[in-house]
């Protein structure tokens, strides 16, 4: 079989909030580590900026969904992944090709007949992925906008600290207390942070500001110990930034050299995003729902369309070759 390209439009339901990891070395961007690129200059030739999904999200998301399932039915069968296997499928990772020094093409083919999902993801040093996954973006720049929230104690439930013990109560008002002296010292912190960055910027001497960054620092972990084991519990705002909701982001995935078999798994596992259509984080609070439509070609021959979301299975909708000349015209 040819190459199949998969012409894909996600559209974010909720709000999509992604984090990616710091490098070592590197600074989390301004947006938290919202993956955000340079695309196109203004007027000016200043470059402009927009967030997008980015394709490790939905390649490890297919990825996951296909291994997990099939190690659900190999455990109900009483043929448990090893640890070794496990690894290789859902990570990639196969410590055995890394310590190889050559490559047995026979070995390699078997390999790849034996093993749809290596096949299709790559694994190790030794097989190459035959799946390309692009970035998803909107059709015009956007960047990720904050959101905010608080996490509640327990006196903002009426009536809810008159039930403690009084010995409890006694320890939770005093954890409020500390709470707010830990807050008003770590502001301090922060701010003799900040002054000691502009003074190493400016090459000034920062004896002092180190000496009293010490101090407030001895400071807030004393009255954050006086907080004893409930230093999580307090009343405390949450941010993160995401992509706002009712967007249509656009990317493709491309399956080279695609064989049946690697169509039937990203079906399988679009069908498992579609019965839990969440991607990225703070799904807890609203974010990640999306849903989406998977146009799958072979050359320009529409062969399926594959629509998610709504936490219901998949439509697939299959087209003869008359069907894709008619939806053409």
């Amino acid at each position: 079989m040819n190459d199949i390209v998969i012409n894909a439009t996600i559209t974010t339901v909720g709000p999509l909030s992604i984090r990616t990891p710091v490098a070592e070395g590197q600074q989390a961007n301004r947006f938290e580590n919202f993956p955000v690129m340079t695309r196109g200059l203004d007027s000016e030739g200043r470059p402009l900026q927009t967030g997008y999904l980015p394709a490790t999200t939905l390649r490890g998301f297919l990825r996951r969904a296909i291994v997990t399932q099939a190690m659900t039915t190999a455990a109900a069968e009483g043929k448990h992944y090893t640890l070794q296997k496990a690894y290789a499928d859902l990570i990639g990772q196969d410590a055995e090709s890394e310590k190889s020094e050559g490559v047995d093409l026979l070995k390699l083919r078997q390999l790849r007949d034996d093993n749809p999902v290596l096949d299709l993801f790559g694994s190790g040093l030794g097989i190459k992925s035959r799946l390309l996954v692009s970035h998803f973006l909107p059709s015009v720049n956007v960047l990720p906008e904050v959101f905010t929230g608080v996490r509640k104690d327990l006196e903002d439930t009426e009536g809810v600290v008159d039930l403690l013990t009084p010995s409890d109560r006694e320890v939770y008002f005093g954890r409020n207390d500390a709470n707010s002296r830990r807050a008003d010292a770590g502001k301090v912190v922060r701010q003799i942070e900040q002054k000691i960055r502009k003074a190493k910027k400016d090459k000034a001497e920062t004896t002092e500001l180190e000496a009293a960054l010490a101090e407030a620092k001895a400071l807030s972990s004393k009255y954050e110990a006086e907080m004893g084991d409930m230093t999580n519990s307090s009343r405390t705002l949450t941010t993160y930034w995401a992509l706002p909701a009712g967007m249509e982001l656009k990317g493709r995935l491309i399956v080279q050299k695609a064989r049946a078999r690697d169509l039937d798994m990203i079906e399988q596992a679009l069908g498992a995003l579609s019965l839990r259509p969440i991607l990225g984080a703070q799904s807890a609070r609203g974010c990640g729902e999306v849903s989406g439509v998977f146009d799958v070609l072979q050359g320009t021959r529409l062969l399926k369309k594959i629509s998610i979301g709504a936490w219901s299975a998949a439509v697939v909708s299959e087209f003869s070759r008359a069907e894709e000349q008619q939806i053409s015209a």
